[in-house]
């Protein structure tokens, strides 16, 4: 903002200089030479006035010896040279000043002004010399123009310091406004990052800048203060509801299991389904927390090692992968590059990922866990040999309580929440990345994650 407003006031400025200051030197330059030419007229006639007795007297002096030496009444730092009625030159000064054009055209009554640049820089003013109303001779003036080019210097400098100046006290002007108007501006964009980063008490200043800037700083504050109460106010109930059903569920749970041992056989395959019913719910209320919890965190990316959270999770669940005679895999190609995520985010969806992946992949399969980096992301790829899904099973992955029915012969079973991939997706999107379904190299199914790396736009 701050260059935009300097660019458009110096921008403005020059435009407003250029359109008075060049046509006001251009103007006051041609008064001054206007008037230096007046001046040299008017000393020339001066000088033609004092010539003209002499030129009278020596009408006949072509016949007289002499006659070239004849010189003419000093004037100043000028150099005067005089002409006959023929227009021969009454002094050497004389031939090197005036063509014959010129002298003629003065002999006939005209004068003639012309600026000469060689020899030296002159004005030169060629004047008929009268006796009453008949022209007796000619004078020529070459006046030095040093002086005027002097002054249209200290003229045209004296205009350029003006500009100048003034371009300098509307930069400094325009700066200070842009400053004024755009620093609180840029401390209400970082507060909002800040905020959206999930420092939830950030506030912006609101005693600085425009008034607009101050109410939209004040609004700001006031819709923070209220989505800060908002959240810690679903935290709060998250918090509670986890207590207040997790207790009764568990007392409920080791009391059914208390009543199997005591019961005859022919009711205790019920209290097995009523069992099974309560885990599944206790299943689904710890599901349905996570969820709420993803929904509402607040993503603080930082740089995450990807190689190191791969081989923890590879570790902890090889165990499990090992009992159900799965091979999981991270190759030792990964990298030891980094990418922008939320602690704890990236670990809960690899856990989710391989939970899933180890719940449909026969005996004998595999599930690799791969990364490779590119310019801004980081591709994570949890590739399985399991059954897979096709694009319209891909397509509703997501959702919230989507499930499927398990296929005959894979371990475990698919009657679960239906969650676990909504957490994820909702997980990966709040870091600023994404992930896709796609046909794995293994023949089964290859959850695709990008993550940006630190420092990329997004991140």
């Amino acid at each position: 903002m701050t260059r935009r407003v300097l660019a458009a006031m110096l921008g403005f400025t020059l435009v407003l200089l250029a359109g008075v200051v060049v046509p006001l030197g251009l103007v006051t330059a041609q008064r001054d030479r206007q008037v230096f030419a007046d001046r040299a007229l008017a000393a020339a006639g001066a000088a033609a006035a004092s010539a003209e007795e002499q030129l009278t007297d020596h009408l006949h002096a072509a016949s007289r010896p002499g006659v070239l030496a004849y010189r003419p009444p000093p004037v100043g730092a000028d150099r005067v040279g005089i002409y006959d009625i023929s227009g021969r030159p009454l002094s050497r000064a004389a031939a090197a000043l005036a063509t014959p054009a010129e002298v003629t055209s003065a002999l006939h009554g005209r004068t003639a002004v012309r600026w000469r640049s060689r020899p030296g820089d002159t004005l030169l003013v060629v004047v008929p010399v009268h006796e009453d109303t008949r022209v007796v001779g000619a004078l020529a003036l070459a006046r030095p123009t040093g002086a005027l080019e002097g002054q249209l210097g200290s003229l045209w400098a004296g205009l350029a310091l003006t500009a100048a100046l003034a371009a300098a006290l509307a930069a400094a002007l325009s700066f200070a406004l842009s400053r004024w108007a755009g620093l609180p501006l840029r401390r209400l964009g970082h507060v909002t990052s800040q905020f959206g980063s999930g420092a939830l008490d950030a506030r912006a200043p609101v005693g600085k800048g425009p008034p607009e800037v101050r109410r939209l700083a004040a609004a700001f504050n006031s819709m923070a203060a209220q989505l800060q109460g908002l959240i810690g106010g679903h935290r709060a109930f998250l918090a509670d509801v986890s207590h207040q059903l997790r207790t009764p569920l568990a007392a409920l749970r080791l009391r059914l299991e208390l009543l199997e041992q005591d019961t005859a056989p022919s009711t205790a395959g019920e209290l097995r389904q009523a069992l099974e019913e309560i885990r599944r719910l206790s299943r689904l209320v710890d599901g349905l927390l996570a969820a709420a919890r993803a929904e509402h965190a607040t993503a603080a990316p930082v740089p995450v090692r990807v190689r190191d959270i791969l081989a923890d999770r590879a570790a902890a669940w090889q165990p499990l992968a090992a009992e159900r005679g799965i091979r999981l895999a991270v190759p030792d190609a990964v990298g030891t590059f980094t990418a922008a995520a939320t602690p704890g985010h990236l670990e809960q969806v690899l856990d989710n990922l391989i939970a899933n992946a180890l719940d449909v992949v026969p005996a004998g399969g595999t599930i690799r866990l791969t990364a490779t980096a590119g310019a801004h992301a980081v591709r994570i790829t949890v590739a399985d040999s399991g059954p897979g899904m096709d694009d319209a099973r891909k397509q509703r992955a997501f959702r919230r309580f989507w499930t499927e029915p398990a296929a005959a012969g894979e371990h475990g079973d698919r009657d679960g929440t239906g969650l676990g991939l909504a957490i994820v997706h909702r997980l990966i999107t709040a870091d600023h990345g994404s992930i896709d379904l796609a046909d794995s190299d293994l023949g089964g199914l290859a959850a695709i994650i990008d993550l940006p790396r630190p420092g990329s736009h997004g991140a």
